[in-house]
């Protein structure tokens, strides 16, 4: 299993968001991601995010590249 960034962009406010996530690619890649809600007080909107619409980066020994 490979350690992901994951980057979503909220559709109500447009706040970005970042979160890590374990995904094996030999499950295939998920079509979206459910429940994810907005960190921005002000907004606070639940939704989902499909996989398209986010920005993946893969992390390897727990650093960026």
């Amino acid at each position: 299993m490979q350690v992901y960034r994951i980057q979503w962009e909220c559709m109500n406010c447009g706040q970005k968001h970042t979160f890590r996530r374990g995904l094996n690619e030999d499950d295939g890649w998920p079509n979206k991601f459910d429940d994810l809600e907005c960190e921005n007080a002000d907004c606070g909107h639940v939704q989902d995010v499909a996989f398209r619409d986010c920005t993946v980066l893969l992390i390897e020994g727990g650093e960026e590249h």
